[in-house]
C-alpha cells in the first residue's frame, strides 16, 4: 500500500467501494470524484465508495474548493486521508488485531483504514482537476488540488518517468503557456501512437 508516490494503484479497475479491511471494523461511505489519466493519455472523469471507519465524517470539518480538509494526499495510486483523525474518533486499532500484534501491525492498520489505492491509471488532482471527497450526508470535507496536474501526468507517461513534476506552478501563473505546453505533449503522445 505505501511506497513510491508514483507507483501504480493495485485497486481493481472495475472497483466501485474500495476498503482494505473489510468487515473488520464499522465503516461509512464516502464519495470520491476524480480524474484518472488512462494508459492511451485520455482524461476520464471517475467516482467511487471510500470506506472509513464510523466516526470519520464526525471528526472531519466542511471544507471549501481547494482545501484539502481530511485529505492527507493524492498520489498516482490513489487516496491518503489524514490518520490522525482517527485519535478524535477514537479508533483502537488494538480492538481490531490480536494481542500478540507488532507495531508495524498497529500502524499498518491505521493506515489501511485511511490511505486507499483507488481505481485509475494515473490519478490527478490540481485547480483545474480537483479530487474532491464528500462524507456520507453530501457535505465537501477534502477538495485536493496540490498533486499533479494533466500536463504533469502526460509528460511522466510519455518519457517513461523520466520527467517528473506537477506544473502546479505553471498552471497557476500562466495558464495560456500552459495550455501551450499541454498541446504540445499531447500532439507528442499522439504522434508516438500512430
Amino acid at each position: 500500500m505505501l511506497g513510491n508516490i508514483y507507483r501504480r494503484s493495485q485497486a481493481l479497475p472495475e472497483a466501485v467501494a474500495v476498503n482494505n479491511f473489510p468487515g473488520r471494523y464499522p465503516t461509512e461511505d464516502w464519495q470520491a470524484y476524480y480524474w484518472d489519466v488512462i494508459e492511451s493519455g485520455g482524461l476520464t472523469r471517475r467516482q467511487v465508495k471510500v470506506q472509513l471507519p464510523l466516526g470519520f465524517s464526525r471528526v472531519s470539518l466542511p471544507v471549501t474548493m481547494g482545501q484539502a480538509g481530511c485529505i492527507h494526499a493524492v498520489r498516482r495510486w490513489g487516496l491518503a486521508c489524514r490518520t490522525s483523525l482517527l485519535e478524535a474518533i477514537p479508533f483502537d486499532p488494538a480492538a481490531h488485531l490480536s494481542p500478540e500484534a507488532t507495531d508495524d501491525e498497529v500502524m499498518g492498520l491505521m493506515y489501511g483504514a485511511t490511505w486507499f489505492d483507488l481505481p485509475g491509471y494515473f490519478i490527478i488532482a490540481s485547480d483545474e482537476h480537483p479530487f474532491c471527497l464528500y462524507d456520507p450526508a453530501g457535505v465537501l470535507k477534502g477538495a485536493y488540488v496540490n498533486w499533479c496536474t494533466y500536463l504533469g501526468a502526460l509528460t511522466y507517461l510519455y518519457t517513461d518517468g523520466d520527467v517528473s513534476g506537477s506544473f502546479l506552478g505553471l498552471f497557476r501563473e500562466n495558464p495560456s503557456l500552459y495550455q501551450q505546453a499541454l498541446d504540445e505533449i499531447q500532439a507528442a503522445w499522439q504522434a508516438a501512437a500512430t
